[in-house]
């Protein structure tokens, strides 16, 4: 850009935003949600997101065990696998994901073996479950759908665990 257009832009960006601005933004304001809008539940995950940051939650890492088939969604790239592993510092989870009829049955370990709570998000829906002293866990009659888990050791209940969204 030269000197001259880099004066000019200034003028330009210095003005205000007169009526005819404000038609032409909201305009493109109308085709932008048209062709590319906001995807559904997307407020409701960023708020996930900046809780679980307020609670210092530590985030697993995804490991994927065969050739998961990806998933490509308008809101979220989801993955769908049979068998997922996470991994963090302080805790690895196995899933295990079983289809029964349109809806599917998760199994999962949690390593090292303990009792630890469990939480299977999905949406706006929250079922808990207690793992065993093995550290085994299971969620049966589970609607297919995107999902996280949300794990919570004895040991430091106030750090969550959460894992990456996944295609059930």
């Amino acid at each position: 850009m030269t000197a001259a257009e880099d004066r000019e832009l200034a003028l330009v960006a210095a003005g205000g935003i007169d009526a005819e601005d404000r038609a032409i933004l909201g305009r493109l304001a109308a085709l932008v949600e048209a062709t590319d809008p906001v995807p559904p539940g997307l407020v409701d995950r960023i708020g996930l997101a900046l809780t679980m940051e307020a609670l210092h939650a530590e985030i697993a890492e995804l490991h994927l065990v065969g050739e998961p088939a990806l998933a490509v969604r308008a809101d979220e790239t989801s993955i769908e696998a049979g068998t997922i592993t996470f991994t963090t510092d302080v805790l690895t989870v196995m899933i295990s994901v079983h289809p029964e009829g349109g809806r599917v049955r998760v199994d999962g370990w949690a390593a090292p073996a303990g009792e630890i709570s469990v939480e299977l998000h999905q949406g706006g829906d929250v079922t808990t479950t207690q793992s065993d002293a093995d550290g085994r866990f299971s969620f049966a009659d589970v609607e297919r759908g995107p999902a996280r888990l949300v794990l919570r050791r004895p040991s430091d209940p106030t750090v969550p665990i959460v894992t990456p969204q996944i295609e059930l």
